[in-house]
């Protein structure tokens, strides 16, 4: 058996995200580690009309969480060129504008050469390369000190003013997919660039904070410090972490008394968008699961498993749809001492979702125990009595092969299996005689000892080995 989510209906949470998009230059996407936050930001971008809408970019600065504060800078630029080169968006840029905006030899030698090698050969080429020599012409007539004096600052990687070929390159670049273009007889629509800095719950503690303030350092036009914006004219900068976690871990760095919200009013224009798609894929899960083993009234009961999807990162519930477990195994048949059973039946597939889920044996014990009490305890009526005796029948029967009868709360009841050409099930039927009349019955004193005899009997059929039974 397997359950199967091919898919999570998270419609509404991107409905809400495009709204925050819309109207919030600088976000923060908040979730747990493993809540979701990729795949939501995935289908982000496949959405056609996000598409039509927004040209996003993603940077990952745990690739470069090592790296010397100056040169983490040059490693977004770098992360930001190879994605506009990829979708060939440098192609396009005005070369004149941009050559016009140059004013120092060292970004013409640098970035010059770069840009040419990715336009197209022909008639373009030769108007860029007769540009690049017009321009060092009048550079080399009209060097003046201050230019040079402005120039060290421009062309240092990693300080506030730096303001290279290379930024100019992408500013330029940024700017021209802001606006409506005609190319080739067809109009292209501008879109909104966005900036999404990826994975920052990734990064060690001692390199996330000194990678915030790097991009903080940046994120401000240093010509225009106090209009809200950015150096590359992105139209909304995202940042993904866990913005509760982050807190305590700036507490632990910079002290209880430290003001977390002042250092990350930066990062973003109004309250984090928080974002779990975790209870949703639960839901989803349990479906499944109460649908193909038949136990949608009995799920709400188990309530160990149940806490354990809930502590659940969403990668972990993700592994619970990755394995099939008839595969678990050793054969079609579960032997114990007197019979054998078919290893189709409910509850060992239950306790292989149960050992994958984390819980250790005597939660595991702990949850069938309080199944089987629940029969015991109040009268629920002969639908869930017997929906319990039906999934709790292998138990019944390993140690106590002849057992034919169960006593519930104010009721008798005879259940066996019943083999059939088209397969088998658990035949559960009330009974009116007396109890003293009854030769093999079992009560309520009697399950609690079986439990575990039960899993260690099981792990000779299956592989359980996730499991402590010695």
């Amino acid at each position: 058996m397997k359950i199967i989510l091919d898919k999570i209906d998270i419609s509404g949470n991107l409905k809400k995200f495009a709204q925050y998009l819309e109207k919030t230059d600088r976000i923060i996407l908040s979730a747990k580690f493993g809540d979701g936050k990729t795949y939501l930001l995935n289908e982000l971008r496949r959405d056609e009309a996000m598409q039509d809408k927004y040209e996003f970019f993603t940077i990952y600065p745990v690739n470069y969480s090592v790296a010397k504060n100056e040169d983490v800078f040059e490693y977004i630029k770098r992360d930001i060129i190879v994605q506009l080169h990829e979708r060939k968006l440098l192609e396009n840029i005005d070369l004149n504008a941009l050559f016009g905006s140059i004013f120092t030899l060292a970004d013409l030698t640098s970035v010059v050469p770069f840009l040419l090698s990715l336009i197209p050969l022909g008639e373009l080429c030769n108007e860029g390369y007769n540009k690049f020599l017009e321009i060092k012409k009048k550079y080399d007539e009209k060097k003046h000190t201050v230019d040079k004096y402005l120039s060290q600052f421009a062309n240092t990687a990693g300080c506030i003013h730096e303001e290279d070929g290379y930024t100019k390159l992408i500013k330029k670049a940024i700017k021209w997919i802001s606006q409506d273009h005609s190319l080739n007889g067809k109009v292209k629509k501008a879109k909104k660039p966005v900036l999404i800095i990826e994975d920052l719950d990734r990064l060690d503690p001692k390199h996330l904070f000194r990678i915030l303030n790097v991009v903080s350092a940046h994120i401000d036009d240093s010509k225009q410090p106090d209009i809200v914006g950015n150096k590359f004219g992105f139209n909304n900068i995202v940042l993904v972490m866990d913005y509760d976690v982050t807190k305590h871990i700036f507490h632990h760095f910079y002290g209880a008394q430290a003001c977390y919200e002042g250092y990350m009013s930066k990062f973003l224009s109004r309250e984090p968008f928080r974002y779990s798609i975790k209870y949703i894929m639960i839901r989803a899960f349990e479906a499944q699961l109460g649908e193909k083993l038949g136990i949608h009234e009995l799920l709400p009961h188990l309530q160990n498993f149940r806490e354990k999807l809930a502590e659940s990162s969403l990668r972990d519930l993700y592994k619970l749809t990755q394995f099939d477990t008839d595969s678990y195994f050793n054969g079609f048949e579960y032997s114990y001492f007197g019979g054998s059973m078919p290893t189709s039946l409910p509850l060992f597939h239950l306790i292989i979702y149960m050992m994958e889920s984390g819980m250790p044996v005597e939660k595991i014990e702990e949850d069938l125990r309080s199944l089987n009490n629940f029969i015991f305890q109040i009268s629920n009526g002969y639908s869930i009595q017997y929906k319990v005796i039906k999934l709790l029948y292998p138990v019944y029967i390993t140690n106590s092969p002849n057992i034919e009868y169960i006593k519930a709360y104010n009721a008798t009841y005879n259940f066996h299996l019943e083999r059939r050409e088209d397969g088998c099930g658990i035949v559960v039927k009330p009974v009116t005689v007396l109890e003293e009349d009854l030769e093999g019955i079992i009560g309520r004193e009697e399950i609690g000892v079986t439990i575990i005899p039960f899993l260690k009997h099981l792990s000779i059929s299956a592989n359980l080995s996730a499991l402590r039974l010695d």
